[in-house]
C-alpha cells in the first residue's frame, strides 16, 4: 500500500509543484519572478523548468529551515521552556511515531517543525523534476544542464538529513529500510549532479556538492574519500539557505520559535564554553515560560536570518575527522589548530588518535552549534551521552527518542 506521505508528495507535486515563493531571491542564479501558481495542465510545459526548479530549491529551503531547527532542539543545544504539546516534546526527547506535528505537518504551520513530509516533499520533487529535464532537450530548456545539476544536488541534501538521522526510511510506498539506504541515495545524486556542475562551470554548484559528497563520505565511514572531496572545497567558501518574511515557509524557524516565541532556551553548557564561536547571550527577559530566562544564540537575528548549509569550515573539520579517523593525528590536529588560530584560540593538542576524534567532536560542536542538525548527526554517530533525567527547567522527564522515528502513518500506509 502507498503510503501516506507519498501520497502527500505526490498531490503536493500535482498541485503546488510549480509555485515560485514570493521571497524568490532576483540575485539568485535562477533570477525567476514571482509568477502566482501554475495550471497544473502546464506543468509539463519545458519553458518552465526553471520555475520548476527554482520550487524544488524552494521546498528543500523550507524542509532544512524545519530539520535544523527541530534537529537542534532535539539535540543538547537546547532545552524547552514551554509547556504546550507538542512544542514542548521536541526539546524533551518526546516526539514519537505516533506525533503528527512531526510526521504530517508542511512548512506552513506556524508553531511546529514538520519535518518528515517535507523533507520526503523536497526529494521527491527533485526527482520528479529531474525526470522532466532529462525528458527535455537544450534546446527547449536554455541552461538544461544548469538546472539539472542544482536540483540533484539540493535533492541529495534531502536525502542526506533523513539518512543522517532518520531511523528507518521509505521511499515512494516501498519498504522501510535502513537509514543508509537514503545516504546511498545521497552520494549518487551528489556525484551526478557534481559531475553536471564541473561540465557547466558552475563554481558554486561544485562547491556545494563537494561538501555534501564529503559529508555523505564521513557519514558511510569513507574516510579517504571524506578527505579527498572535503580537500577539494574553495578555502572560504560558504553557502546559505535564504529566509524572509513573505510567508511562514520563508520563515528562520529556529529564530522564530527559539527567539521571538522563547519556546525554547539554550542550554546552560553552551552558556559557558567562552568560545568566540559559540554565540549565545542572556536574552534580557524570561522565555515562553516567564520563570525561565531565555538564552538565544545570536547566529540568527530576525525571521529573514540565512541558515548556512555548507562551507570550507565544515570541509576543514570533516578532513581534520577523516584525517584522525585513519590515524594520522598531526595532519588532523593542525587543521584543527589553524583554525583555532584565526579565531583567537589557544592550539589543542592530542596525542592520541583518540584523543583527536574526541577533539574534533568537541570543534565541531562549537564552530557548528545552532546549524545544520550537525550536533544530532554527531551524537548519532558516536553514540555520545543524551540529556537524560529531567528537563532542569521544567522537570518533565525526558522521554528515549534519539533518531527521528518511522512515523506510525508511514507503517500503517494511512
Amino acid at each position: 500500500m502507498r503510503s501516506s506521505i507519498d501520497r502527500a508528495a505526490r498531490w503536493i507535486a500535482v498541485a503546488v509543484t510549480c509555485l515560485c515563493f514570493a521571497g524568490c531571491n532576483t540575485d539568485r542564479i535562477l533570477k525567476v519572478e514571482f509568477p502566482g501558481q501554475i495550471p497544473t495542465d502546464q506543468i509539463n510545459d519545458p519553458t518552465l523548468a526553471p520555475v520548476l526548479v527554482r520550487s524544488v530549491i524552494g521546498d528543500f529551503e523550507c524542509a532544512y529551515s524545519n530539520y535544523m531547527s527541530g534537529s537542534s532542539v532535539h539535540s543538547d543545544e537546547y532545552e524547552t521552556a514551554n509547556s504546550n504539546v507538542p512544542l514542548a516534546n521536541w526539546g524533551e526527547r518526546t516526539i514519537t511515531a505516533d506525533e503528527d506535528d512531526y510526521s504530517a505537518t508542511t512548512c506552513d504551520a506556524q508553531f511546529s517543525f514538520g519535518m518528515n513530509l517535507t523533507l520526503q516533499t523536497a526529494r521527491f520533487q527533485g526527482e520528479e523534476v529531474t525526470k522532466k529535464l532529462n525528458a527535455w532537450t537544450d534546446q527547449q530548456v536554455p541552461d538544461r544542464a544548469l538546472l539539472l545539476a542544482q536540483v540533484k544536488i539540493y535533492g541529495a541534501y534531502a536525502y542526506l538529513l533523513m539518512g543522517e538521522s532518520f531511523c528507518q526510511v521509505a521511499f515512494d510506498g516501498g519498504p522501510a529500510q535502513p537509514p543508509s539506504a537514503a545516504l546511498a541515495l545521497a552520494e549518487t545524486r551528489f556525484s551526478e549532479g557534481l559531475t553536471i556542475a564541473q561540465q557547466v562551470n558552475d563554481a558554486d554548484l561544485v562547491d556545494l556538492a563537494r561538501v555534501g559528497t564529503a559529508r555523505v563520505k564521513m557519514d558511510l565511514k569513507k574516510w579517504s574519500e571524506a578527505d579527498q572531496f572535503a580537500n577539494q572545497v574553495t578555502p572560504g567558501y560558504s553557502k546559505d539557505v535564504g529566509r524572509g518574511v513573505e510567508s511562514v515557509r520563508r520563515w528562520n524557524k529556529l529564530w522564530y520559535l527559539a527567539q521571538q516565541v522563547g519556546a525554547y532556551t539554550v542550554a546552560p553548557a553552551y552558556r559557558t564554553m567562552n568560545d568566540p564561536r559559540v554565540l549565545v547571550v542572556d536574552a534580557g527577559r524570561g522565555a515562553f515560560n516567564a520563570a525561565i530566562r531565555l538564552w538565544i544564540t545570536t547566529k540568527y537575528t530576525s525571521l529573514e536570518s540565512p541558515m548556512r548549509l555548507a562551507s570550507s569550515i565544515e570541509a576543514n573539520l570533516i578532513r581534520a575527522e577523516a584525517l584522525a579517523q585513519q590515524n594520522q593525528v598531526p595532519a588532523a590536529m593542525a587543521l584543527v589548530n589553524a583554525r583555532r588560530a584565526q579565531v583567537g584560540l589557544a592550539a589543542a593538542s592530542a596525542t592520541t588518535q583518540q584523543e583527536a576524534i574526541d577533539t574534533i567532536i568537541a570543534e565541531r560542536r562549537k564552530e557548528l552549534s545552532f546549524e545544520g542538525g550537525h550536533r544530532l548527526n554527531d551524537l548519532l554517530r558516536y553514540n555520545l551521552t543524551w540529556k537524560t533525567g529531567t528537563n532542569p527547567f521544567t522537570n518533565r522527564t525526558y522521554g528515549s527518542t534519539t533518531c527521528w522515528p518511522f512515523p506510525t502513518r508511514e507503517k500503517n500506509g494511512v
